[in-house]
């Protein structure tokens, strides 16, 4: 499967291409093969390095397989350059762009960005986000419907409308001032605080407090978020997410013994894919078969590859992001006001 999600991967990009008809389905072909056979040889010089590493580990000679690194990295470098510069090549002809300018920069490109992504699609989490934007290109991130509005009074939005604001705001003020405590106890609790033995366990008790300070920071979110979608397309995944920093935090009470850690992270794993899941697939365009299986990918793909370690890293900006959402998020907007004739456009239950 490591080597069928990049190939799947690369068949979704050169797609999505050639549906934006950027290039024509001959150069589409052409490319398509000529990357795919760039794939396979980035794979076999993953594998000639991986072997060598054994040998060399092992005090052997580097023969075989590993011996052809170098000759292999250059054969994929050169053949993964000539597919991207026909592709580029093609996006320019038929942006319009001549042919005098047009070449040159197609071969910088190729030559530039094949060693990267040769490098990134064949790592699990590279390929997996770059699949998931060409999924959300290729169905829209919204549903192209335009805000919905209320035949209720303009005065009554108004009341209603400040009362979010302050609640936004008094959520979000109290979730920066309980971060800003728990990245202070992270890095000198362990100076101070009769609870933390050494550093490592002033770190795990600092971010327990930043995943609480993280609570009302994503009640504050649900509030000003738009309702659009209907109020469980917001409230629900922002639950979800709630008891994943829930599990989080439960897990650090252990910390640093990784296996007690495990179980409660794989949970806040789930629940964050859950949650990931649930957001997107209201907010695309396309079948709901389609919707599903792309909003289930995502959280799926987190949940895998990033679920047990991006929440710990994320806690520290919860004061920062607290600040932001009661200084930008909570502004006053204007209502708008039906005109006549005008009907109001039924709210989509999610």
């Amino acid at each position: 499967m490591a080597g069928v999600a990049p190939a799947l991967t690369l068949l979704g990009v050169i797609a999505l291409f050639r549906e934006r008809r950027l290039i024509t389905p001959p150069r589409a072909l052409v490319v398509l093969v000529t990357l795919l056979a760039a794939l396979v040889l980035a794979a076999l010089t993953q594998l000639s390095w991986a072997q060598g590493f054994r040998l060399a580990d092992a005090n052997q000679p580097q023969t075989g397989l590993a011996g052809a690194l170098g000759v292999l990295f250059v054969i994929a470098w050169a053949v993964g350059a000539v597919g991207i510069g026909l592709l580029v090549d093609g996006a320019f002809g038929g942006a319009g762009l001549p042919s005098a300018a047009r070449v040159p920069l197609a071969a910088i490109a190729g030559i530039l960005i094949a060693p990267a992504l040769g490098v990134g699609l064949i790592n699990p989490a590279t390929s997996t986000i770059i699949a998931g934007g060409v999924a959300l290109v290729a169905l829209g991130t919204l549903n192209g419907q335009r805000n919905r509005t209320s035949p209720v009074p303009a005065r009554a939005i108004r009341a209603r409308s400040t009362d979010v604001r302050g609640a936004v705001r008094l959520l979000a003020a109290l979730s920066a001032a309980v971060g800003v405590v728990g990245v202070v106890y992270a890095l000198t609790g362990a100076g101070w605080s009769d609870g933390a033995a050494d550093g490592t366990i002033a770190m795990a008790q600092g971010i327990t407090i930043l995943l609480a300070s993280a609570i009302p920071l994503l009640a504050a979110f649900a509030l000003s978020a738009p309702q659009r979608h209907g109020t469980a397309a917001v409230w629900g995944p922002t639950s979800l997410i709630v008891l994943e920093v829930t599990a989080v935090a439960v897990a650090y009470q252990d910390a640093p013994v990784s296996q007690e850690m495990a179980p409660w992270l794989g949970v806040s794993a789930a629940l964050g894919g859950g949650a990931i899941a649930w957001w997107t697939i209201p907010r695309l365009r396309g079948p709901l078969g389609r919707r599903i299986a792309v909003g289930l990918a995502f959280g799926g793909g987190y949940a895998a590859l990033f679920g047990t370690t991006v929440v710990p890293l994320l806690a520290f900006l919860v004061p920062v992001a607290a600040l932001i959402l009661a200084f930008l998020r909570a502004r006053p907007t204007r209502p708008k006001i039906l005109s006549a004739g005008q009907t109001p456009l039924p709210v989509q239950n999610a």
